[in-house]
Order: C-alpha cells, then sequence, then structure tokens
C-alpha cells in the first residue's frame, strides 16, 4: 500500500513539473500500521530503490530481519529486498497494482 501512495505522489510531483532530480517527501514503506516517517529521496533514487519488485524503501531501524535483508543503505533510508512468503507476496501485490 505504501508504495502505492508513494508512486501516486511522485506522479503528481512530475506533473506538477518536477525533474528526476527533485527531491520528493516519500512514505517509509516499511509496512508497520501506524508508521509516518517520511523519507526524502530524488525521482531518480526511488527508481533505482524499486529496480526489483520485492525492493522497498525504508527508514533506518524500521528494516525487519526475519522478512527481509538490507541491501543498501543510504544517508537517508534504506532499500530492503523481500524473502519467503514476503517476497512472493510482494511480487504478486505489485503485479496485481501494475505498478514497477
Amino acid at each position: 500500500m505504501y508504495r502505492a501512495v508513494n508512486r501516486e505522489l511522485q506522479r503528481a510531483s512530475e506533473e506538477a513539473g518536477a525533474g528526476p532530480g527533485d527531491q520528493l517527501e516519500l512514505i517509509c514503506e516499511c509496512g508497520e500500521e501506524g508508521c509516518s516517517t517520511t523519507l526524502a529521496l530524488t525521482s531518480t533514487e526511488y527508481d533505482e530503490a524499486h529496480t526489483q519488485r520485492d525492493r522497498f524503501v525504508v527508514a533506518s531501524g524500521h528494516e525487519n530481519p526475519q522478512i527481509e535483508r538490507v541491501v543498501a543503505r543510504k544517508e537517508q533510508y534504506l532499500i530492503v529486498d523481500k524473502f519467503g512468503e514476503a517476497e512472493r507476496v510482494a511480487e504478486a501485490e505489485e503485479g496485481r497494482q501494475g505498478t514497477d
């Protein structure tokens, strides 16, 4: 759900004239109910983080080692890669929503 919201925020920003290097304020994709942490990324950084359907951007400390592993540590966020059942669910959801 958080990724879908972030994609909408990204699209709205681009429609308003933002370029690939402009900062976006996005929602942490940790999936924890009630998480309202925001992350500052450029549109390019956000797209690069999602080169695989099972990758998400989360705030530092929001990673869950039981279902994901950290694949990149950035100053403002982490990129995590889901595995096991969480990976299957993430990929199925992405396919259903038609997002990249």
